[in-house]
């Protein structure tokens, strides 16, 4: 066994603390977070050294890279996983850089086999495209939300048409209350309609001005509109070019896995994207229990002498993947004779929707299991 390095990462500076293989200190220090303290670090720490480091969201990230291109093993580790088996292992409340890379330091030490044998990351550039791809379709959800709530007051009328197209969108950002409209030409508002290529155009200018004669709206409000308006059109840009880097690295990278994933009724190319982003690799998990551990879908138990209850989901595990396991879910209900039956099932168990969804989710992070476990395609079953 060689030695272990915790890392405790700050935004600044980083503390390290280098344990032997009986838990001995060998080295400690600080070092500043930028090439000249990289290189420093270096230079304290054997060859054989595997670090380990919690993740920190960004902090960790430059580092984890510079010691992954000099080809040391890296290990980043979920917080709470530290935490708590530094609650497990003493009751001090001793709380400063160095301790807690010292702890961390233990805890590799403790779990050495697994993550030696791993060698796995919290940390993955397609991970980092999946979840920015995700906070982009977040702020489009509430960019239409702002959007309709400006309509509202500026031009409630318009509400009437699918305001969400490419066409109606582009025109918003031009024409945004009944009295622009109004006082525009026909041949104004045709090219302020068709400007954006996309999907037909559904409505027409006789139909627009329809709404705006007689609008009860408030012109003062025209200029959030057309805001709202311009930023879905630039978050909607933003999400395709996202879209197509996941969706090509994801087929690039586990293109067998995503035609599993997609051979399920409702799972498309997007969500099952972002599903493998998230695992990365199925062989990380020994069991589908554990898959499940990690989406964060498992109960909580709680137990006393001869008591035993399950509580609500502990919610402990990757919220990405968890979100995304419950729009897949959602849509194999629709598409799926199986997973509808499977639901029907619980509800006539007397399982609210919440908790029968989360028994959906759990069956089908089961089936996906076996299935990339297996290699093999999704065949309908009842």
């Amino acid at each position: 066994m060689c030695c272990v390095a915790g890392i405790d990462i700050a935004s600044r500076k980083f503390d390290y603390r280098i344990i032997d293989a009986k838990g001995a200190s060998l080295s400690k220090g600080s070092c500043e977070m930028n090439l000249d303290g990289f290189s420093s670090f270096l230079n304290a720490v054997p060859d054989d050294t595997v670090f380990v480091m919690e993740s920190t969201g960004r902090y960790h990230k430059n580092l984890f890279h510079f010691l992954i291109g000099k080809g040391f093993s890296v290990c980043v580790e979920n917080p709470m996983m530290i935490r708590n088996y530094v609650k497990s292992t003493t009751l001090r409340k001793t709380k400063t850089d160095s301790a807690d890379a010292l702890s961390i330091a233990r805890y590799g030490l403790a779990n050495y086999d697994r993550l030696h044998k791993e060698k796995r990351t919290m940390d993955d550039e397609v991970r980092n495209i999946a979840r920015r791809r995700q906070e982009v379709a977040e702020d489009i959800a509430r960019a239409k939300t702002q959007l309709k709530s400006d309509l509202a007051l500026a031009w409630p009328e318009i509400l009437a048409v699918d305001v969400f197209t490419s066409s109606m969108l582009s025109f918003l950002s031009s024409f945004a209350s009944p009295d622009e409209v109004l006082s525009a030409t026909d041949e104004e508002l045709i090219a302020a309609l068709s400007c954006n290529r996309g999907r037909a155009i559904e409505t027409s200018t006789e139909d627009i001005k329809g709404y705006a004669i007689g609008s009860i709206g408030v012109p003062g409000y025209a200029d959030l509109v057309k805001d709202s308006a311009e930023k879905i059109l630039y978050l909607e840009k933003r999400d395709k070019a996202l879209t197509k880097a996941l969706i090509e690295h994801e087929k690039k990278v586990h293109e067998k896995e995503m035609e599993i994933l997609q051979s399920i009724p409702g799972v498309g190319e997007i969500t099952a994207a972002h599903f493998m982003a998230e695992v990365e690799d199925i062989s990380r998990f020994a069991t589908y229990q554990k898959l499940i551990a990690y989406m964060g879908t498992d109960p909580s138990i709680y137990q006393s002498g001869e008591s035993c209850s399950k509580g609500h989901i502990t919610k402990h595990g990757n919220r990405s993947l968890r979100k995304y396991t419950y729009i897949m879910a959602q849509r194999a209900i629709i598409h799926s004779a199986f997973f509808r039956a499977y639901y029907d099932k619980k509800r006539s168990e007397g399982f609210s929707h919440r908790k029968a969804m989360v028994a959906v989710m759990n069956k089908l992070t089961k089936i996906i299991f076996t299935l990339l476990t297996r290699g093999e395609m999704y065949k309908e079953e009842l």
